[in-house]
């Protein structure tokens, strides 16, 4: 009995292993149909991404100007300054003042640097965020071509 069991299982096994798979053309459509969900999704998710980063690329260049015109005006006066204290060597309050401006203007010019480099690494994701969706866009509009071929079995 127990070998009549052991046959029987083998030879199940055997056949199972052994035969074709067999594809059903309704789920071969929804597994395509389930890749294009998913691409759509991840093209959904990649353009909020971009929104994100094109409202931070209009915050940083509100501040980049912003920060520019300080860096202006702290240039100027500290050259206004400097070039009264050449007029006057010897004073020592000015000197002290010219020294403060020079401070605040390259305190100011590395901010400005600062924002200059976050604005141009936001503006290299916004292009690898656009170049993503492009592609993404493209295995999608081809896989949901290949949606639409699938072959589906009438009900008879």
């Amino acid at each position: 009995m127990i070998k009549r069991i052991a046959f029987i299982t083998g030879a199940s096994v055997l056949l199972a292993a052994c035969s074709p798979k067999t594809t059903n053309p309704d789920i071969l459509k929804l597994e395509k149909q389930e890749q294009v969900l998913s691409l759509t999704s991840k093209v959904n998710s990649l353009k909020l991404d971009l929104e994100k980063e094109l409202v931070k690329i209009q915050e940083l260049s509100k501040q980049v100007e912003t920060v520019n015109e300080d860096v202006s005006k702290s240039s100027k006066e500290a050259k206004s300054i400097s070039d009264d204290l050449s007029n006057n060597p010897g004073d020592t309050k000015l000197s002290s003042k010219a020294d403060r401006a020079a401070k605040a203007a390259a305190r100011d010019a590395k901010k400005a640097r600062k924002l200059n480099d976050a604005l141009n690494k936001s503006n290299k994701k916004v292009e690898s965020l656009q170049k993503e969706i492009e592609k993404t866009q493209q295995e999608l509009n081809t896989l949901d071509q290949k949606v639409d071929f699938v072959p589906t079995q009438e009900a008879k």
